[in-house]
């Protein structure tokens, strides 16, 4: 009896601490597919407002609720050429780029809207966090041809035992069209 237990425990234990870190991993993949989808409809609704982007990083803040604190390392809003575009990878790599990209981190997430509006008049419009891809600048008139807003975010997953490695990374992106306004 005791040589069977010696055999069977670290197989056992090994099964439930596999339970344990894949259940976490997959909280944090939903959690970031979930922060992505919710931050793409609020961008694409509040279209060139100049708060979108702001608005964007409260609905990131609302989804991400379930993840760790600052699990997500990269949020990127960019102007996308249609519905099935890559996100540019200077923007990906964390670089934002004039006319295409806004990048964000988790820290972004505590700022209030004063670091935001970047042709408004925030106390510092040179530098806005949103101005590389000013909301001004989006096309929201249905005759004009509206603008595809989209939306990446990266987060990496640290496991708790490192029997299965050191972590993971999950990235996902959603591009949708900007919600036609009236001027």
């Amino acid at each position: 009896m005791l040589v069977e237990s010696a055999i069977i425990t670290p197989i056992l234990l090994l099964f439930i601490f596999a339970i344990f870190e894949f259940g976490f991993a997959f909280r944090n993949y939903l959690g970031v597919s979930n922060v992505v989808r919710d931050a793409a409809r609020e961008a694409s609704v509040a279209g060139n407002n100049g708060d979108a982007d702001y608005r964007m990083l409260r609905a990131i803040e609302r989804a991400a609720a379930a993840l760790p604190d600052n699990a997500l390392e990269i949020i990127v809003i960019f102007e996308a050429t249609g519905p099935n575009a890559n996100v540019p990878s200077g923007c990906k790599s964390g670089t934002a780029s004039v006319g295409v990209c806004n990048v964000y981190t988790s820290s972004s997430l505590l700022l209030d809207d004063t670091q935001f509006g970047c042709q408004t008049t925030p106390i510092d419009p040179i530098n806005s966090l949103d101005r590389f891809w000013c909301p001004y600048d989006r096309e929201v008139s249905a005759g004009a041809g509206l603008d595809y807003v989209g939306v990446y975010v990266r987060s990496t997953h640290d496991y708790v035992t490192g029997f299965f490695g050191n972590s993971v990374t999950f990235e996902d992106q959603m591009i949708l069209k900007v919600e036609p306004q009236t001027q």
